[in-house]
């Protein structure tokens, strides 16, 4: 699954519960261009809407974006990972 870096920006915001408003508040976009970025992720997830779309992510992605998402402890380095942290997390891929 390849996604833009803009794709894994709004995904990223999406997976931390933002809505479009919210997306496009922090990205500096309108509500429009997220909805078109939404879509897109939409089509290359095979999803309908966005729990669809979260949890095939999760699906692709495994254990480590669920870890972040949940704040449970990684077993590398023991120390609790924070929901805002997905962002940096899924624009390292």
């Amino acid at each position: 699954m390849k996604l833009t870096n803009r794709e894994k920006q709004v995904m990223s915001l999406l997976c931390l519960g933002l809505k479009d408003r919210a997306i496009a508040n922090t990205l500096g976009l309108s509500v429009r261009t997220v909805q078109n970025h939404l879509s897109r992720i939409y089509i290359k997830f095979r999803a309908q809407n966005r729990t669809q779309a979260i949890s095939r992510f999760l699906d692709i992605y495994g254990k480590l974006a669920f870890d972040l998402l949940s704040g449970e402890t990684h077993e590398q380095d023991n120390s609790t990972l924070e929901r805002r942290q997905l962002y940096s997390f899924i624009n390292g891929f």
